[in-house]
């Protein structure tokens, strides 16, 4: 009998990417912001929205969290990002 974990892990095809999804930790300590700080923009519609991947498990898409910290101003700095 063959399962899911005996099958070898698929790897992108010419013109695909490869989607990565983090957890809620991986978010926190790539953003360096609290959970209830991802919530809370989450909620202001300034956060990227996470994936149910079950009923009580969600991830994030890395290149949404990415674009994210991308679009944020850097610390002491008084002009938007370029």
């Amino acid at each position: 009998m063959t399962t899911n974990r005996d099958a070898a892990p698929r790897r992108p095809t010419a013109g695909t990417a490869a989607l990565r999804l983090l957890t809620l930790r991986d978010v926190t300590a790539l953003t360096a912001l609290s959970r209830s700080a991802v919530y809370a923009l989450m909620a202001e519609s300034r956060f990227p929205k996470p994936i149910r991947i079950g009923s009580r498990a969600v991830r994030w898409v890395e290149q949404e969290v990415l674009d994210f910290i991308a679009s944020r101003p850097r610390a002491g700095s008084d002009r938007p990002p370029a």
